[in-house]
């Protein structure tokens, strides 16, 4: 058995590698999503340049191209996550793909992995478009940990992301609530506004987001402040119990759809 364990992690790491390749490829060819997560943060950092600039705030140009970057990473996320789901529910491949002895988690890690993956790109270009339009200087404080935080961030959003579709396995419609949660963590994680300007109680709950020390992270190796290492750190800390909590519920979710026979139902 020792010996069959790394076997069968090498066997899930190769499936994970080939799925979200696969899933990359389908989402560069779907427009709805190129224009999330590469279109929607220009038109979100353009409009936020020009209202700082109207308003006479101080804050770091490359803070405002990163959030902007985020929010839309975020919602190309949230979208893929559940839409995954819904498009396995339409395909008619969702209950071979829950049968089959591979567990579901890792069937549905790969798309949402896939979706913020993309938002990378949707980075690049944002910091890229904010130096030439808006003479934004791209110098990096700590850019080791800033390469660092990127793709820590990037898991991290997938997971929540995850964890929120997870839902999805057991109501078919549940997928119109994931606008809902699009909002909320712009505001909550500080892509919005600085955390530090919500409520205490509110603080809390951001505390307990994995993409509000992603942020945290990014802005501090990018413009210096506060302690990025710790916050890729909490990020970690964060996004593993993420996965320990989408493990369970996906289990759960599965079981109760089996039970009331709404697995296939569109």
């Amino acid at each position: 058995m020792t010996a069959a364990r790394p076997a069968r992690l090498r066997t899930s790491a190769g499936f994970l590698a080939r799925a979200w390749r696969y899933e990359l490829r389908q989402l560069v060819r779907t427009r709805l999503y190129v224009f999330l997560a590469v279109l929607l943060p220009l038109i979100l950092a353009s409009m936020a340049f020009y209202m700082f600039r109207g308003s006479g705030k101080q804050d770091p140009p490359m803070a405002v191209a990163l959030s902007a970057a985020l929010m839309g990473m975020w919602s190309s996320t949230l979208l893929g996550s559940g839409n995954a789901i819904t498009r396995l529910r339409l395909m008619q491949l969702l209950e071979p793909l829950v049968a089959s002895p591979r567990s579901t988690f890792l069937v549905t890690l790969p798309f949402a992995l896939a979706t913020s993956s993309l938002g990378i790109y949707g980075l690049l270009i944002t910091l890229l478009w904010s130096a030439l339009l808006f003479d934004m200087p791209l110098h990096l404080e700590h850019p080791v940990l800033f390469l660092a935080a990127v793709p820590v961030t990037v898991v991290a959003l997938g997971m929540l992301g995850l964890l929120m579709a997870s839902a999805f396995i057991l109501y078919p419609t549940a997928q119109s609530l994931a606008n809902f949660f699009e909002f909320p963590v712009w505001m909550l994680s500080g892509m919005l506004v600085p955390v530090s300007s919500l409520p205490d109680p509110v603080q809390n709950v951001s505390y307990l987001l994995a993409p509000t020390w992603g942020v945290k992270a990014l802005t501090g190796a990018a413009v210096g402040g506060g302690d990025p290492l710790t916050a890729i750190g909490m990020c970690l800390l964060l996004t593993c119990f993420y996965l320990a909590v989408t493990l369970l519920l996906q289990r759960r979710f599965e079981w109760l759809a089996r039970s009331s026979g709404t697995l296939a139902l569109q």
